[in-house]
């Protein structure tokens, strides 16, 4: 009894050590839910790396006077992840004027109770031991065990993340705020040019789920006073084609939310501006900010 009591001691101290060590830092830059606190942002972005890639805060700082950040979650196009997301951040500050989400046929609706999508699991798993209630939509999003939630350094351990919680290797890897910026051109020994990302469109049988879940994080805009809009950002031409690149803006006018597509032809047919095929370089979101700068109508959206 003895042996087990003086055990926990050690490893609740060493995990609070390190809880406080990690605390308002990242350790791998997508566990960034505490560099948000109380950034008092006017406009926030929702959606997978297609929003973490192609909405650069500092644009629409000086374009629009707006001060904004990247919220957006590599590898989860669900929109149950956006709502987690949100939440999370409304819980941490001011609410926000706006909040625009990337919305595109990789979107579907996910589901809140059961989570299948567990991609970065392991970014995540510093916020599973003894959850704070900011932190418990996320911890249970993501399916942590009573054991991970329970046992001081056992979430660290079995993610493989306890290095990056002791040394803080990455700390300065992550990305102000949230926008991750790419001026690489397009490897294509690595990427090649395939239709291969045509197999995560959603599909028509999704598609009422979509308007389910799109509705949902609808509601809790109205909710809050935020004003929701859905923005689609281009592709390269190889993956495109019209019949799922309308459906967005349909869904949209069922829902009546306002809807942009900067999917243009003039951006997904250069290859220069992709560095693959459903992600824009820094310069392909250059061109598609001056194709968003020169539409009056979103510039008048964002008029308070």
């Amino acid at each position: 009894m003895l042996f087990i009591f003086f055990s926990t001691f050690i490893l609740l101290l060493l995990q609070s050590v390190i809880s406080y060590r990690i605390h308002g830092k990242t350790l791998t830059g997508h566990d960034n839910l505490e560099q948000f606190s109380a950034v008092k942002a006017d406009l926030v972005f929702l959606g997978s790396s297609r929003c973490r890639a192609h909405f650069d805060p500092l644009f629409f700082d000086t374009t629009y006077k707006l001060k904004s950040v990247n919220i957006g979650v590599d590898g989860h196009s669900e929109i149950s992840m956006a709502i987690i997301r949100l939440k999370d951040y409304l819980s941490r500050n001011t609410t926000p004027k706006f909040a625009l989400l990337s919305f595109d046929p990789f979107v579907t609706s996910g589901d809140l109770k059961n989570n299948v999508n567990f991609v970065h699991k392991n970014d995540f798993a510093r916020y599973a031991f003894l959850p704070d209630k900011k932190d418990l939509p996320l911890v249970n999003y993501f399916k942590f065990n009573y054991t991970e939630k329970y046992v001081p350094l056992y979430a660290l351990i079995k993610y493989a993340i306890i290095q990056d919680a002791i040394f803080l290797n990455n700390e300065k890897k992550w990305v102000k705020y949230g926008y991750d910026v790419h001026p690489e051109n397009w490897d294509t020994v690595a990427y090649p040019i395939t239709k291969t990302m045509r197999d995560f469109f959603s599909k028509e049988k999704d598609r009422f789920t979509i308007i389910s879940s799109l509705d949902s994080l609808k509601s809790l805009c109205i909710l809050n006073s935020i004003k929701l809009i859905c923005v689609q950002t281009p592709v390269y031409k190889i993956i495109y084609d019209d019949s799922n690149f309308l459906e967005p803006q349909k869904i949209c006018k069922e829902l009546n939310i306002p809807f942009f597509d900067l999917n243009k032809e003039n951006i997904r047919d250069e290859m220069n501006y992709f560095y693959n095929s459903n992600h824009l370089n820094l310069l392909g979101v250059h061109r598609m900010n001056n194709t968003l700068k020169s539409d009056t109508s979103f510039t008048n959206l964002l008029i308070l």
